[in-house]
């Protein structure tokens, strides 16, 4: 049914014990060939509500698969070590799902050493170490982390930006999304915000909807230098980058306002001979499921 605002979205449980299956796919095309990229796992969730204040989400990973035709089975090994340091971690929140600190991430560090280090003796040189270094430097600030895990990944597909409270019926721009996976070497920041008008709930589920767009030309020169890098032709009067869909969708339990599912499509173009489509899923399963 059609919303009754103010509507007041926050985690309202003592504890919770989901499965999720994780899908990320990505397509890119030039000059009408497609290149497609797809990560799948599947992780746990225990949402509990501490006796202090707030609440702990237990997220643990399983069943990394990483299918890419463009990297190479030594490439997908690396990337897979690296994904080992956040397959167990403990988040603490707010009633809003706002990240207030990551319980564990004395442990994370350590992991990180342990990786690097065994990393290193198989993957060397500069472009190695460079990241190597980047690694460290990121988990020694626990701010930079929390940014790192709210991009949309399993962790921002769960912390969502949404939960608040709706007053009125009409768009309200939430926050400001920032990815660089819509072309090599880029960065470009999305403005997204609730369609209020489009909340629906009833006794049992609540579904929000959103949408984005690019707020402003910062960074664009980005894209440009990287479309001649790449030598793919575009228009520069005519052609600039665009999001030609954005549009997200969160189903909630009504009650404890936990996340059931929640997709996020994206499709972006720079003129006619670049496009990209990236489907961010994530959806809850049962145990026999598994």
């Amino acid at each position: 049914m059609e919303a009754v605002f103010p509507i007041h979205v926050k985690l309202n449980l003592q504890e919770g014990k989901k499965f999720y299956r994780y899908t990320y796919n990505e397509y890119t095309t030039a000059y009408g060939e497609t290149h497609r990229s797809e990560l799948n796992k599947v992780f746990h969730v225990t949402l509990k509500r501490l006796e202090t204040e707030g609440f702990e989400y237990h997220i643990e990973i399983f069943d990394r698969v990483h299918r890419d035709k463009e990297l190479s089975s030594s490439e997908k090994d690396f990337l897979d070590r690296i994904a080992e340091i956040n397959n167990d971690v403990k988040l603490i929140t707010d009633e809003y799902g706002r990240l207030k600190s990551i319980q564990n991430l004395p442990i994370l560090q350590n992991k990180v050493e342990k990786i690097v280090e065994k990393l290193s003796r198989s993957y060397v040189g500069k472009k190695a170490d460079d990241f190597y270094q980047f690694l460290k430097t990121l988990y020694r600030n626990e701010d930079l982390v929390a940014k790192d895990f709210l991009k949309y990944n399993h962790f921002g597909m769960i912390l969502h930006q949404f939960y608040g409270r709706y007053n009125e019926k009409e768009d309200q721009v939430r926050h400001s999304v920032r990815y660089r996976n819509f072309m090599d070497n880029t960065i470009i920041d999305i403005d997204e915000s609730v369609q209020t008008e489009a909340i629906r709930y009833d006794n049992e589920l609540l579904l929000l909807q959103y949408t984005g767009n690019i707020p402003s030309d910062k960074n664009w020169e980005m894209f440009y230098g990287e479309m001649q890098r790449k030598e793919i032709v575009y228009h520069s009067e005519t052609d600039f980058p665009k999001l030609d869909k954005y549009k997200g969708q969160i189903l909630l339990d009504f009650i404890t306002k936990e996340v059931l599912e929640h997709k996020l499509t994206i499709e972006f173009s720079l003129g006619e001979n670049y496009q990209k489509k990236i489907i961010y899923h994530i959806k809850e399963i049962s145990h026999e499921e598994l």
